[in-house]
């Protein structure tokens, strides 16, 4: 089994688990341990990833892994699976269908992601791209093309920075949607121009939350930048957290003060 299907197996595993545990009638949302990020974690996000860890783990894949919840796991191998097992939780926990299971493969950081694998659970579409092969949605390619929509995603809520309601003033659109993973590939799609998430203090996403769609944009022709409009990397880390700028094309720099 090649790599690619690994994952599509292993979103497979987490889809069903979400659905199992919608089926059991209790409470998605009921705070049960703390992750690896020191945040109350949900029962969701707790089992949905178990069921992530205990398939990779009886299947042997070849990775170690690093997680939203249980944070790094080492088990020997050279390749690193990142995994948002529930991402949008505050959407799946209120039952508003716009979450994922994000899954990517690399060895240090974002800019080594090898594969990547969004799937939404709602919907069962599915996202991928491997490195130089391009990206794709259920088997058609994606290609972030240079007719503009005016249509750009934008964090708003109460940690924004004053520049992310800037950047929302340009636009005839604005979305927020609570799911950086499939908000970013809104991009790679060519439904949305910009997706920005800028926090006001700290970074705002960390690696596990868009380290497949960054490669899915990459990949579909889209450009992928931090707060500075540098190329984005981020480590495999607890700490580190960026604001991030994805765009269609680099025509749309313009639209930045």
């Amino acid at each position: 089994m090649g790599n690619l299907e690994i994952l599509r197996e292993i979103a497979n595993v987490a889809r069903f688990r979400f659905l199992e545990l919608k089926d059991e009638g209790r409470s998605l949302a009921e705070k049960v341990s703390r992750g690896a990020y020191g945040h109350m974690s949900s029962r969701m996000d707790v089992e949905v990833e178990r069921a992530i860890l205990e398939f990779v783990e009886d299947n042997d894949f070849p990775y170690d892994v690093f997680t939203e919840e249980a944070g790094r796991i080492s088990r020997g191998y050279d390749r690193v699976l990142v995994v948002d097992p529930v991402d949008g939780s505050y959407n799946a926990e209120h039952g508003i269908p716009f979450f994922s299971v994000s899954l990517a493969i690399t060895r240090r950081k974002l800019s080594d992601v090898e594969i990547g694998f969004v799937k939404n659970i709602p919907t069962g579409d599915e996202y991928w791209a491997v490195r130089g092969e391009g990206a794709y949605r259920n088997g058609e390619r994606l290609k972030a093309s240079a007719e503009r929509t005016n249509l750009f995603v934008v964090y708003l809520g109460t940690n924004a920075s004053d520049r992310a309601y800037e950047i929302a003033r340009r636009a005839r659109r604005v979305r927020d949607l609570g799911c950086a993973s499939l908000e970013m590939i809104t991009v790679a799609e060519g439904i949305a121009d910009v997706f920005y998430y800028s926090f006001r203090r700290s970074g705002a996403l960390r690696i596990v939350d868009i380290a497949a769609s960054y490669l899915i944009v990459r990949e579909a022709g889209g450009i992928v930048l931090d707060e500075n409009f540098k190329p984005l990397d981020m480590d495999l880390s607890f700490e580190d957290r960026k604001n991030v700028i994805a765009l269609r094309n680099d025509s749309l720099m313009e639209v930045f003060p």
